[in-house]
């Protein structure tokens, strides 16, 4: 092991510093307040421990989690087994792990594609590395950091079966593919480029290729059905509860702009222009696959397979957006895309590099350090400026100081045991992690069903948060006219309320 751990450090010394900056950027970020948590985090972190302690996969209220699923939950329950202490504690060095492996995983594409190695190689996983979507990623306790590793494998074992499509390399590529599937259900878009990248493949025969299809979609999509059918049989509904999106396509495109500008910090101040970009991106993807397809002797390149990627899900996250509301599309939902829209443009700019000669070459040299020295001094200004709080009070979330210390959350988990059930939080996952409560969430004022359902709870306590307030859910001003107000304390940063009404309520 030792001897192979040395031979891939001779052959691959540019990987070297990239990972040692990422570790160190994982580790500084994470030391004051631990891991970040959000609101996904809590029901990660819950989920894993009933998966370990009785297995199930239920939330911190007992209840049936469906609106993630069960695959990264499993392996942080896992990883909890295999290695002793609390998976917070641990959470950060699971991370710096994975970080560390989807550099590598990104190493191995890039030098496989470029046929390059040293310093060019060395700068852009520089580049990776001190990425604050990457940061923000890796310092989290989300799904992401399994998702994304997960990506690069799937796109390594594309590349491999194009080359020789094999029954035996076939399941690997499923296998991998399913793994990424019961992580996050954005996974589809896995399979969608896995049927898309076989069906187009010009030298497999029909037959074969028909055969190859069904058994990678079956294979692909085998756990995350599984998971569907049992929320279906559990829930009425397969992916928990998903309104109608407000925003139209052009929106979430703008947004997906804002994204693109940090990303590339030559674009900052311009998120128009930044979308304009990112629709240039995916069209020319779009077109440079379609060569592909047509000249088949470049079909077999890592170019393809995350060109197709990029494509598929740039596609999928924009059209989804457009459909299901879920939050805005933050640099965390378009995450999966941002190494493979780096090697696209890295490759491009590589060609184009190479095809000059003389004056010409090092003028385009030139300007491509520019553009480089642009993103990095970008990001530079991005991780000090997110530094200058996370030194002082954590990673924003629930491990921040601003929660942890709380007024509110000290008063209710020193009054906690004197605090009949239910509670309800606008905020419950935090109320849960920093108490230890099993708060309920307010229902979602676009359902009937969970309203009234609510309305039927004679009395109960409301802890309201006011860095917690959701537009989706029920308002104060609601409860208030189903309910009695019978108390309330307040302290900084929200209110404790305790509301009564014997005779139930319903919805006309």
């Amino acid at each position: 092991m030792k001897l192979r751990l040395r031979r891939w450090v001779s052959n691959n010394p540019e990987t070297l510093p990239a990972t040692l900056i990422a570790v160190c950027f994982v580790y500084f970020f994470t030391r004051h307040s631990g891991i970040g948590i959000s609101p996904d985090s809590v029901m990660y972190a819950s989920a894993a421990g009933h998966l370990r302690t009785d297995f199930s996969f239920t939330d911190f209220n007992g209840m049936p989690l469906v609106d993630f699923p069960a695959g990264y939950p499993s392996w942080l329950a896992l990883f909890s087994m295999i290695f002793p202490g609390s998976l917070l504690s641990m959470a950060n060095w699971l991370n710096g792990a994975l970080f560390v492996g989807v550099l590598l995983l990104t190493q191995l594409i890039w030098k496989e594609q470029n046929k390059t190695t040293g310093i060019i190689s060395s700068l852009f996983l520089l580049l990776l590395a001190c990425s604050p979507c990457l940061i923000e990623v890796y310092t989290m306790l989300w799904s992401e950091t399994v998702f994304l590793f997960l990506i690069l494998l799937f796109l390594v074992n594309l590349k491999y079966y194009l080359e020789n499509p094999t029954t035996r390399n076939l399941g690997l590529l499923a296998l991998v593919t399913a793994l990424a599937c019961i992580t996050r259900y954005a996974g589809i878009s896995l399979v969608a480029t896995g049927c898309l990248l076989i069906l187009c493949h010009g030298e497999i025969p029909v037959v074969k290729k028909i055969k190859h299809l069904f058994l990678f979609g079956l294979g692909s999509s085998s756990l995350v059905f599984s998971n569907l059918l049992r929320n279906a049989l559990l829930e009425g509904n397969f992916t928990g509860v998903r309104e109608k999106s407000l925003r139209p396509l052009l929106s979430n495109l703008q947004e997906a702009g804002a994204v693109i500008s940090n990303w590339f910090p030559f674009f900052t101040g311009h998120e128009y222009l930044a979308a304009g970009f990112f629709a240039m991106i995916l069209t020319g993807g779009f077109c440079l696959l379609g060569y592909h397809m047509i000249q088949q002797q470049y079909y077999t390149r890592y170019e393809t397979v995350f060109t197709a990627f990029f494509v598929v899900y740039g596609l999928f996250i924009l059209v989804i957006a457009s459909i299901s509301r879920f939050e805005d599309l933050s640099s965390r939902l378009l995450s999966p895309i941002y190494i493979p829209m780096c090697l696209m443009i890295g490759t491009r700019l590589y060609v184009w590099y190479q095809k000059g000669s003389g004056m010409r070459k090092r003028i385009r040299l030139a300007g491509i350090f520019l553009l480089y020295g642009i993103c990095m001094y970008g990001y530079y200004q991005q991780n000090a400026a997110a530094w200058e709080g996370i030194r002082d009070a954590g990673i924003p979330g629930y491990a921040e100081d601003s929660w942890t210390k709380s007024p509110l959350i000290a008063y209710i988990r020193e009054h906690k045991d004197s605090l009949p059930m239910p509670v309800y939080a606008n905020a419950n996952d935090a109320v849960y992690f920093l108490t230890g409560i099993p708060a309920l969430p307010l229902p979602h004022k676009e359902i009937k069903k969970e309203i009234n359902r609510f309305l039927q709870t004679p009395s109960f306590y409301l802890a309201w948060f006011t860095d917690g307030e959701n537009p989706d859910l029920v308002s104060l001003d609601f409860i208030r006219k189903y309910k009695k107000q019978v108390s309330m304390i307040n302290r900084e940063g929200g209110s404790l309320y305790f509301f009564s009404n014997p005779v139930p309520a319903r919805l006309p």
